[in-house]
């Protein structure tokens, strides 16, 4: 099986850029690929209200938490964003201002990148 990576980068405005790639992902892991999903960017930007955001977004978003397949969120990202309150209270740490993930390590690992 193959290993995906998705990066997702668009700003939350568009709920098909969040549940198109976040449902793709997880019928990739039902299928037995090995896959990961972080938030990048103008993404980052998602869990700031995300109780206000469209419903596909939001199940998809919560279906990939609830599989395991949310990696991470881009440290820098979201403290430039101001965001980080809102990352944390969804159970991810931001721990300093590096930006994150390292796609050279990813790749290094097998994996494809889907940027969206």
């Amino acid at each position: 099986m193959a290993k995906h990576a998705f990066l997702l980068l668009s700003s939350p405005d568009n709920p098909g850029k969040f549940a198109n790639p976040l449902t793709y992902a997880q019928q990739l892991d039902a299928d037995g690929h090995e896959v990961v999903v972080y938030f990048d960017g103008a993404a980052t930007n998602f869990f700031d209200g995300i109780e206000d955001r469209a419903p596909p977004a939001v199940d998809a978003y919560e279906g990939a938490k609830d599989s395991g397949l949310i990696a991470g969120v881009c440290d820098h990202c979201a403290t430039v964003m101001e965001v980080v309150d809102a990352v944390e209270a969804e159970g991810f740490e931001i721990e300093d201002t590096e930006h994150r993930p390292d796609t050279a390590a990813l790749v290094d690992e097998g994996y494809e990148l889907h940027m969206v």
